[in-house]
């Protein structure tokens, strides 16, 4: 064969392959692949400093996993049974949480994401695979995440076809404010949102096909999203809200009746069996008003078939709506039948009405529109355009009139609280890619119109070179969204037991110095004896309890309003009266964190308080206990190398003197000798700019240990008369 002949096969072989990936299932397949790849890969990223769990509820929700693995005596079922016989079993208290008190734990945690991965580590222990429940429960939301893509492919798809679901897919598997909270050792909504968009899909589709089976199974989805997530109240809302809305509106609608009525109790069974909720939560309380008021319309709309209702107009639709709901609000609450909302919820529905649990969380903050344009960039301003342009045609299209509230709902909320603009997600990529090709489709469309052939039309066409320009920059704005720099850089961040909480984003080459949080659990785990109480503020709770099995005071969850309180009350009082409520808690340890800063003045290292530890966090601590934090925390300036570094550092007051926790805080150590507020040969520092003052040495408190590199955590034994 000569090489004519071979280039000639091979030219054949080529054009039947360009032929092959020119069918558009294996286009669609391949774009898939690719982005579930992407999402996958930027997951895992994480796994160069080792097998972590992240942030702190993930650590929790791994104990949670170990009780059910506990409890499978025979098979993984008998877990499962277990966590739901919370009904008929005696309600006994975990006191590793919350000690003295205890928390019962099926009670109020969500088993979800628990479940998934007791589940999976038991089915791969069955079949012969040696790994460990921690690495399962580490790599669970990643890929749960990942498989996003797969159901916005699926959910676009069915909104506009195939090229809005390929665009969507592409979107969420790079979106930064979705990333940021799946990555690799995350928590439950790398679960929760997948089955959140497919019950959406689910939703949509067995109300198009008159399909029971899939009505059926988009409450079964919904069901995972029940069991995983708090903010299950969203979907299940959203999804009654425009049912409701739609039948009112269309009251001859039998089938989208039907399909709500069977998605929304099945749903509400998975909330009525769930320890956490029950029953009331799921028929009689603030949050079941809207399913509970669309559960009756779709009764009325079924049961007046034979009598057809008169159909009424969408403002008239509204009105009713706000009618029911208000007196069906009214008429509960008069009863005393109501389950009020929690301060989380409400602060979110109401902005400005927040409690002191909420404010003092870092992640219920408000967050501004800058904040929401760094999250998703240009795609921001396609979502908003898409859910305008959906709303136009909301008054004959179902699903059109769903994604605009989809949009506008979740940007509302995700407005009320940081947290939530993960919800905010999957609704930017769907509508951002909405938009893009209704308008994409238009301008191709002017641009491949033959003229006319009339003068006088033509003169009033528009130029194909203008039209030509604006499709070249619409289709840059949406490159920046996915050609985006900053998502490889989030997907490089160290799990946060690393890095002590100290940011260290974007740090490709991180190497351990701030992981004194490690060495600390360790510690404690080999020189706390068991059953010991340690007193800490809650942001430690879980990485203590779970990682150490020492009992702790209090914990991420904040589910004890008091103890909070107590803790916060011990910290900024008197070592006399930190001594009394520390015994009445049975506390014999307390951890205290602080990543103090330093500079270096003749030689020698001043410290001064840095961000993200408890003194920072005592301004807060104050106000749970209802003080003034200007009492206890003041500003300073530091002079170095020509520039001033406003700084802040305890006031100069009685309270703040004698706080138990700033006296342990600035407790002397080996390394820390010399703090920036503390005069130097009877004189202030030259280049300080701040109060001065000495703290008193404790008295009921020794130091016993100062983690290692940097004696960031300091944990103290109590010394009791």
């Amino acid at each position: 064969m000569n090489r004519r002949e071979i280039l000639s096969k091979l030219g054949d072989w080529f054009i039947k392959l360009l032929e092959t990936l020119s069918n558009e299932k294996i286009i669609v397949t391949i774009v898939l692949l690719i982005s579930f790849l992407i999402a996958l890969l930027l997951r895992l990223a994480p796994m160069r400093w080792g097998i972590y769990l992240n942030e702190f509820d993930p650590f929790y929700e791994y104990y949670l996993a170990e009780q059910i693995i506990k409890h499978s005596k025979n098979s993984i079922l008998d877990g499962i049974a277990w966590w739901f016989s919370w009904w008929f079993d005696s309600k006994t208290k975990d006191t590793l949480f919350w000690a003295p008190i205890g928390r019962d734990v099926r009670a109020t945690s969500q088993p979800g994401a628990a479940i998934f991965s007791s589940t999976i580590y038991w089915i791969l222990s069955s079949i012969g695979f040696k790994v460990d429940l921690y690495t399962v429960h580490a790599f669970l939301p990643p890929i749960g995440a990942s498989l996003a893509v797969f159901a916005i492919y699926l959910l676009g798809k069915e909104v506009r076809g195939i090229e809005v679901g390929l665009l969507s897919a592409i979107l969420l598997s790079v979106c930064e404010a979705f990333l940021s909270r799946t990555n690799f050792g995350a928590k439950h909504e790398g679960l929760a949102i997948p089955f959140m968009i497919l019950f959406f899909y689910l939703f949509l589709r067995s109300y198009r096909a008159k399909s029971k089976a899939l009505a059926f199974l988009a409450g079964i989805s919904m069901g995972f999203v029940v069991l995983s997530w708090g903010a299950y109240l969203y979907p299940w809302n959203l999804v009654a809200l425009s049912a409701l809305i739609w039948l009112i509106y269309k009251p001859s609608d039998y089938k989208m009746a039907e399909t709500f009525i069977i998605s929304n109790l099945i749903a509400q069974l998975f909330i009525a069996i769930t320890p956490r909720f029950g029953p009331r939560t799921a028929f009689l309380s603030a949050y079941s008003i809207v399913p509970m008021t669309a559960n009756i319309a779709s009764l009325v709309v079924l049961l007046g078939r034979k009598a057809p209702l008169p159909r009424v107009s969408l403002r008239t639709a509204v009105t009713y709506l706000l009618v029911i709901t208000g007196v069906g609000l009214a008429v509960l609450w008069y009863l005393g039948l109501l389950q009020s909302f929690s301060g989380r919820v409400l602060a979110v529905i109401i902005p400005v009405w927040r409690v002191t649990g909420v404010t003092t969380v870092a992640e219920h903050a408000v967050p501004s529109w800058a904040s929401f344009f760094s999250d998703y960039s240009s795609s921001m301003i396609f979502a908003i355009l898409g859910g305008l342009l959906a709303l136009r045609d909301a008054r004959r299209d179902f699903k059109h009139m769903f994604i605009s509230l989809f949009l506008f709902t979740s940007l509302y909320f995700a407005g009320s609280m940081v947290r939530l603009t993960l919800l905010l997600s999957p609704a930017v990529a769907l509508l951002s890619a909405y938009a893009f090709v209704e308008l994409t489709t238009g301008i191709i469309e002017v641009l491949i119109r033959k003229p006319s052939k009339y003068k006088l039309l033509r003169r009033q066409e528009v130029s194909k070179d203008a039209m030509a320009l604006v499709l070249i920059v619409i289709f840059l704005l949406m490159g920046v969204s996915i050609v985006n720099a900053k998502v490889a850089l989030i997907s490089h961040t160290p799990p946060l037991i690393l890095t002590s909480s100290v940011s260290s984003t974007y740090n490709f080459n991180y190497d351990y110095r701030f992981s004194d949080w490690l060495s600390a659990l360790e510690w404690i785990k080999e020189n706390v004896p068991e059953n010991t109480i340690i007193a800490t503020w809650w942001d430690y709770g879980y990485w203590i309890s779970v990682n150490t099995r020492r009992n702790t005071t209090c914990d991420n969850a904040t589910i004890y309003r008091k103890q909070i309180q107590k803790v916060a009350e011990a910290f900024l009082s008197s070592e006399d009266r930190a001594i009394e409520i520390f015994k009445e808690l049975g506390a014999s340890y307390v951890v205290i964190f602080e990543p103090f800063q330093y500079l270096t003045y003749a030689g020698t290292k001043i410290y001064y308080p840095g961000y993200q530890g408890d003194f920072s966090k005592s301004a807060q601590m104050a106000v749970w206990i209802h003080r003034n934090p200007r009492n206890y925390i003041t500003s300073a300036i530091i002079e170095s190398g020509g520039q001033r570094l406003p700084i802040y550092v305890p006031a100069n007051t009685t309270e703040a003197l004698n706080s138990t926790l700033y006296r342990m805080m600035f407790t002397k150590t080996q390394d820390r000798q010399l703090f920036v507020f503390e005069p130097l040969l009877g004189q202030r520092l030259p280049f300080y700019n701040g109060p001065t003052y000495t703290f008193k040495p404790l008295e009921h408190f020794r130091l016993v240990y100062a983690s290692e590199p940097n004696e960031w955590v300091l944990i103290f034994k109590i010394i009791y008369d």
